[in-house]
């Protein structure tokens, strides 16, 4: 436990250099265009006018601490070794994540729910986490992650119809 406390922390003090940006950067390249591209064959996606601008805030900051940072803590940078990272944890955490999905919708039932009970979306939640995880252990650092998973998600829900 000590060792993974100590993984979390270098983790969040961890800033990429230029080389583990470029790297996050490589990875988008073919994980967004693949997410955009089942979502949008799914129905998932479609323009929408972005909330009014207080609600907009909110959701920006709301949507950075969970889902965010919370599950990039949980199914990265707690499952995956930082100095030893293998097929294994990164397989683990990949589909521990994608059964996070369903298990908030049967157990919360938020009005997201049956987004995320839909196979579609666990597909894109399963290129997300598989894109996700290879930038922390190209980077070792949990921000280009975080900051992807925020994006991804407040670009859906701000300007691509996913339900609040």
């Amino acid at each position: 436990m000590r060792k993974r406390t100590q993984d979390i922390l270098a983790a969040l003090r961890t800033w990429p250099d230029r080389a583990g940006w470029w790297r996050a950067a490589m990875e988008l390249l073919w994980s967004l265009p693949l997410l955009l591209l089942i979502a949008w064959c799914a129905g998932l996606i479609a323009p929408a006018t972005p909330p009014p601008a207080e609600e907009f805030a909110l959701l920006a900051l709301t949507l950075l601490v969970a889902p965010a940072l919370g599950e990039e803590l949980l199914f990265r940078a707690t499952l995956i070794p930082r100095e030893r990272p293998s097929t294994v944890w990164v397989a683990l955490s990949v589909l521990l994540f994608v059964a996070w999905h369903p298990l908030q919708a049967i157990t919360i039932g938020p009005p997201w729910a049956p987004a995320f009970l839909d196979p579609w979306f666990l597909a894109c939640v399963a290129v997300l986490g598989a894109a996700l995880a290879r930038i922390y252990t190209a980077t070792r650092s949990i921000w280009p992650y975080v900051l992807t998973h925020w994006a991804v998600v407040f670009g859906w829900k701000a300007f691509l119809g996913g339900p609040f």
